[in-house]
């Protein structure tokens, strides 16, 4: 794995571990405020913070893999034929460092 690839990998990681940190907050409060354990200030009902809860809950997957997937990448050393997947997932998350990342892989492997 090149060294740009690398850096760019290890930003879009630190930046997935915040979404990881916040989806886990979401998914621990609203259950407290559907149960009226907290006030609800928003107004929101209580089906659409279950919605919040189940959408949070795919965002956290979906983080989880992309969190394992670097490592894995890391570990072996290479990035060869994810960096296209990272290019995807960079596309789709709205997270630039994937797609640099996976920009910087695919050039570095030619």
């Amino acid at each position: 794995m090149s060294g740009a690839s690398k850096v760019m990998y290890s930003i879009a990681n630190f930046f997935t571990w915040l979404i990881v940190i916040g989806c886990v907050a979401g998914i621990v409060l609203f259950p407290l405020i559907m149960t009226g354990i907290l006030e609800n200030t928003t107004g929101s009902s209580n089906s659409e913070l279950l919605g919040y809860i189940i959408y949070l809950g795919i965002v956290l997957f979906f983080c989880i893999i992309s969190i394992t997937m670097v490592r894995m990448a890391k570990k072996n050393g290479t990035s060869k034929g994810w960096d296209f997947l990272f290019i995807v997932i960079g596309i789709l998350s709205g997270n630039i460092f994937y797609l640099l990342g996976g920009i910087f892989g695919m050039i570095a492997s030619k």
